[in-house]
């Protein structure tokens, strides 16, 4: 047996793992719910092969590096079903088990495992997956409905492509109730803020990088739009569109990947926001938000750094680490 002491201060607390999953889990049925509702059985497999492939990854790549099994913390089922939110309906079945993989491979285990990533994992697989079959998941005008009947549009695309005007009659409450073609579960804008709120009150998120996440797209898009309407969408448009939402409640809030402190947190969420709009803006991806968290997870070791004395691990969820 092996004794690990770690320096000081210590707090002895009863949370578990597997109870912080389970409400990250439990927030994400209402997306979940909207995903089946609107795909029906594509988002069916989808979303669960993507939940098993990663339950199965994770068993077997910790049997391999011969470490107890984990499994039931939950922490492969919800990177599976964040993973499998983020897939459009119509993705290959070996697209979403390779990235399934990978989100544990490459972007959990490889690292040492819960709580060791610097980068998050679902987000870790979901580019390897762009990047190397970037027709699977990124949208386009041609593509989008994949057969399903759905008079939806993928608004980002349309703005990439012909500016603000092209964009002018996407009503805000639409695409607050989803009606936007997106990940299955990344569209679902009321539904996830309605998770988001849940996990604020139970005290498994605080405020401070959901936030300033939310700050930072409306001040950097607002920036954007003031410059030039014609081009650039307005703020709002933006908070509402993509994967902001499922972003800024369940994508950079992942504990290991960032930072401890209060004012980091917000420097942070805030970097995230700016981030997210000026890739929208100037750069090749549509969207821009999974990139935006990827580059500031690099930074959450330095932003640790603008508080001297990290607090101890709080009993309650508030205080968050």
């Amino acid at each position: 047996m092996k004794l690990v002491v770690s320096s000081p201060p210590h707090w002895r607390v009863k949370l578990r793992e597997s109870n912080i999953h389970r409400d990250f889990i439990i927030a994400l049925l209402p997306a979940l719910i909207f995903a089946v509702y609107t795909y029906g059985m594509f988002a069916v497999r989808v979303i669960s092969l993507a939940a098993a492939a990663a339950l199965l990854s994770d068993v077997l790549i910790r049997k391999l590096f011969r470490k107890p099994a984990t499994f039931t913390d939950g922490s492969a089922l919800l990177i599976g079903l964040l993973f499998g939110l983020l897939m459009p309906p119509g993705v290959p079945y070996w697209v979403v088990i390779i990235g399934a993989f990978l989100c544990i491979f490459i972007g959990k285990e490889i690292f040492g495992g819960l709580g060791s990533s610097p980068l998050n994992p679902v987000l870790v697989g979901w580019t390897i997956i762009a990047i190397s079959w970037p027709a699977y998941v990124n949208f386009s005008l041609s593509t989008a409905h994949y057969n399903l009947g759905l008079d939806f549009q993928y608004p980002l695309i349309m703005l990439k492509n012909g500016g603000a005007g092209f964009v002018s009659d996407f009503r805000l409450i639409d695409l607050l109730l989803g009606k936007q073609v997106g990940g299955m579960g990344a569209a679902a804008v009321l539904f996830l803020l309605a998770g988001g709120l849940y996990l604020l009150l139970r005290r498994v998120v605080t405020w401070e990088i959901p936030l300033s996440f939310a700050a930072g797209v409306l001040i950097m898009s607002g920036i954007f739009w003031a410059a030039n309407s014609e081009v650039y969408a307005n703020p709002l448009f933006h908070l509402l569109t993509g994967n902001v939402m499922i972003g800024i409640f369940f994508l950079s809030t992942d504990y290991s990947s960032s930072p401890f402190n209060k004012w980091s947190m917000v420097a942070f969420g805030l970097g995230c926001g700016f981030l997210t709009v000026i890739f929208r803006a100037w750069g090749i991806e549509p969207d821009g938000v999974i990139f935006a968290i990827l580059i500031m997870n690099l930074f959450t070791p330095l932003l640790d750094k603008l508080k001297k004395q990290p607090r101890p691990l709080q009993v309650s969820y508030m205080e968050k680490r």
